[in-house]
């Protein structure tokens, strides 16, 4: 236990200076594997844009092609589809910069403290925020290369080639949405979360509660609040790169799927801090039998507490397995620790009930079954598979990695006709309230519901 405590305190330091640790062999594989294409697409953007200087300009010429896309390329691959263009707008402006003065005046001190003033205050003014750095460097660079006697003309034209190559490379050549990658930030939650309540529960049929644990167990459960957010982050990026991506246009766009399992998740964690809040407040400072729950009611929660970190766990593989198309499985393991948790809750609650003779422990135990209902709430299996059929419903005809969501589409002309038939029945739906017939992503044909109409008035009453 001391062993897996020390373990456990080594991580969240590791964490706190290093925030994208990889949390295990397959994350770091993935983490490696995205490094490789995205170093490989920047060597093959610099090649490139000096190849095309050399065979389309006379000599001499210098690396400011290759600097350019270089640059380009970068700014294209970190973060969002808008935030990358902020980012070129800023190399440009950078490289606008650093080619007047290096055409006219040449490498100085002076010289580069005036690219590097007129280059961050363009920045600021044309409001590029987090590009404004990216605007000096790139000025910085480009003015490094005018050693060489390059006429201006040359060296304009280097930059052309190599902005073009910046730009159209990013679209042959577009960055990879992957599925690990979306899910990665909500495995990490639910792991953590589940190792709590698993902490919570092995404490508990060993000891009785004290407030140093439950005090623990808490701040536990706030650390991992930042990853809500990171997660978050890493969605909303991803909905801009699959949307305007040429590898994407054929493949479902899982990330509204990930972002219900994230936020089903966050309000879990509310949950959590809030269950484990109470549990605190109510604990003793020291260890005694006489915690509040008692021999009886202690394991009972021990049980429960170990249900909920099954259930945690289950519904993270079951939000990335969905987002593949192969979720039968892990569906079954997730109604399968559902079955389980919901029956050792109500085995709890019949404990709970025990009169005790105490309003406030009557109040407290009240209290910690009304936060166990709420997260098997947020991870029920019928709320979300509501959600997940009309997810489906939206992606018919695009793949996912494991299939795809009914017949696949496999060209534009396909998609056009997709969206015709949607806009068709969409207006059949109001044409036609009595009810009318559609097909669902499991390619079956079902009877909408009719519209209601109210009740006839009786016959000896007038219309």
């Amino acid at each position: 236990m001391v062993d897996k405590l020390k373990k456990h305190h080594l991580r969240d330091w590791l964490r706190k200076i290093w925030p994208g640790l990889p949390s295990g062999v397959s994350d770091l594989r993935g983490a490696l594997g995205a490094a490789v294409e995205d170093v490989g697409r920047l060597t093959v953007a610099t090649v490139l844009g000096y190849l095309l200087t050399v065979k389309l300009l006379p000599a001499p010429v210098d690396l400011t092609g290759a600097l350019t896309a270089m640059l380009i390329v970068q700014a294209s691959l970190r973060g969002s589809f808008r935030a990358g263009m902020v980012r070129v707008v800023a190399v440009l402006t950078g490289i606008s910069v650093a080619m007047v003065v290096a055409t006219f005046v040449g490498l100085h001190w002076w010289s580069l403290a005036l690219v590097v003033f007129a280059a961050l205050m363009m920045a600021r003014v044309l409001r590029l925020e987090s590009g404004s750095l990216e605007a000096a460097i790139s000025a910085m660079l480009i003015l490094g290369s005018a050693g060489a006697e390059v006429a201006a003309f040359t060296r304009f034209a280097n930059t052309l080639i190599g902005t073009a190559v910046g730009i159209l490379l990013p679209l042959l050549w577009p960055r990879r949405v992957r599925i690990p990658d979306l899910t990665r930030d909500l495995k990490e939650i639910s792991a953590r979360l589940s190792e709590v309540f698993g902490d919570t529960s092995s404490h508990l049929r060993q000891h009785p509660m004290t407030k140093d644990e439950a005090s623990r167990w808490l701040r536990a459960t706030r650390h991992i609040t930042p990853l809500i957010s990171s997660a978050t982050t890493t969605l909303d990026e991803a909905a801009d790169v699959q949307r305007y991506n040429t590898r994407q246009i054929f493949n479902a766009d899982v990330v509204p799927l990930v972002r219900n399992g994230l936020e089903a998740m966050e309000r879990s964690l509310l949950s959590s801090r809030n269950l484990f809040r109470i549990v605190e407040t109510a604990a003793p400072e020291q260890r005694t039998p006489d915690d509040g729950y008692g021999d009886y009611v202690r394991p009972a929660l021990a049980s429960v507490l170990d249900g909920l970190s099954r259930v945690i766990k289950t519904f993270a593989d079951l939000v990335e397995s969905d987002a593949i198309g192969d979720a039968a499985e892990a569906e079954q393991r997730h109604e399968a620790a559902m079955v389980d948790a919901r029956a050792a809750t109500a085995n709890l609650t019949e404990l709970m009930r025990v009169d005790t003779g105490q309003t406030k422990l009557w109040l407290l135990r009240g209290t910690i079954l009304s936060a166990i209902e709420n997260i098997l709430a947020e991870l029920d299996l019928t709320a979300y598979r509501v959600f997940r059929d009309e997810w489906r419903a939206s992606q018919l005809g695009r793949a996912l990695p494991a299939g795809s969501i009914g017949p696949h589409i496999r060209s534009p002309w396909g998609q056009l006709a997709q969206q015709r038939l949607r806009a068709r029945a969409a207006r059949s739906r109001v044409a036609h309230p009595e009810g009318s017939h559609q097909v669902t992503w499991d390619d079956t044909t079902a009877l909408m519901p009719a519209a209601e109409q109210p009740d006839p008035p009786p016959d000896d009453q007038p219309a």
